[in-house]
């Protein structure tokens, strides 16, 4: 699949002061590579400080690397800045950048104007972007910015990196302090911007939003890469397994424990008697979902087994990313 995004060996230093005549380096980013491909969306995961934002500002051309290759189509960040600003569409701080006495609608003509579209190609796209990302559903277009809630900035954010019509998206924490609905706006707003072929990279500390919208992820702790793969993979090579909660009978819990332990991997089984009456039966199982529901209802139907609740809990992106990073409690 062609490699929309590449980063080999990345590394960047900060030479920051310490007293008046002290000086030291920071090593922001000691060693990352990754490989976004086309129509994909590929989130840059890590705590504070780990480099996403250094990551992102070089991608983008706001920073020069001290080594290592980064190329965006084909173009060199370092040696064909130009041509790569051409192609990309960025958004760092959904709460900075633009005038508080224009509108949505002013602010992007202006930034159209710098971009260098005419005036009228300027207000047409314009308009295009605030429709896309729902301003203009919203009555706000034309409203001053300073009146804006967080997540009308953030749509705004967004619709000025569209502006240029860019295949590439480069978005820093886009979410960040959003209520419910506008990040249920932006996310489903990236999903449709990666189908209709752009590619995007986005970081963020919300593992539930990244789970669902990310097709691939890198996880970077210190300035290195940890972890690389698709959710599933990151969940798989941790080992992380489902959770199984039941509810039975006592004359079937025997029957039931039994046959979940010969059948299926569990690395842990306990029951209780709940206050109802009703027996909870805890499993551990590393097996696949399939198999897991499989085996259940077929107990249940040939060996009478009565299921009286199911939980099967799946482990999350939030989880693999936890025991990567060596912080998650027993799981």
């Amino acid at each position: 699949m062609l490699k929309t995004i590449i980063v080999e060996h990345l590394k960047k230093s900060y030479r920051v002061r310490e007293g008046f005549r002290k000086t030291k380096f920071i090593e922001a980013i000691k060693d990352v590579s990754f490989n976004v491909s086309k129509g994909e969306i590929h989130a840059l995961l890590g705590p504070n400080g780990a480099g996403k934002t250094t990551t992102i500002k070089i991608l983008s051309t706001l920073l020069l690397p001290d080594s290592g290759l980064v190329s965006i189509k084909g173009f060199d960040v370092v040696k064909e800045a130009e041509k790569v600003r051409r192609i990309i569409g960025l958004a760092i701080d959904v709460s900075k950048g633009f005038y508080s006495s224009l509108s949505g609608f002013e602010n992007l003509v202006f930034y159209g104007l710098l971009k260098g579209l005419s005036l009228s190609d300027s207000r047409r796209r314009a308009r295009e972007v605030l429709e896309l990302v729902g301003l203009e559903e919203l009555k706000a277009s034309d409203s001053p910015y300073f009146t804006y809630s967080l997540g009308m900035r953030a749509r705004l954010a967004i619709a000025k990196a569209l502006l240029n019509d860019p295949e590439v998206l480069l978005l820093d924490e886009p979410t960040l302090g959003l209520d419910v609905e506008s990040s249920r706006h932006v996310r489903e707003m990236l999903v449709k911007l990666a189908r209709d072929g752009r590619t995007i990279l986005v970081t963020g500390h919300n593992m539930h939003e990244i789970e669902i919208v990310s097709d691939t992820v890198t996880i970077i702790n210190k300035g290195e890469v940890v972890a690389s793969g698709t959710p599933s993979e990151l969940k798989s090579r941790v080992g992380l397994v489902f959770k199984l909660k039941v509810q039975t009978t006592l004359d079937s819990e025997p029957l039931f424990k039994k046959i979940v332990a010969d059948s299926l991997d569990v690395k842990r089984v306990a029951s209780k008697v709940n206050s109802n009456g009703r027996v909870e039966v805890n499993a551990i199982i590393s097996s696949n979902r399939e198999d897991i529901v499989e085996v259940l209802f077929k107990a249940s139907k040939e060996h009478g087994v009565k299921i009286l609740d199911l939980q099967l809990i799946e482990p999350s992106l939030e989880d693999a990313y936890l025991a990567i990073l060596g912080v998650l409690d027993e799981y």
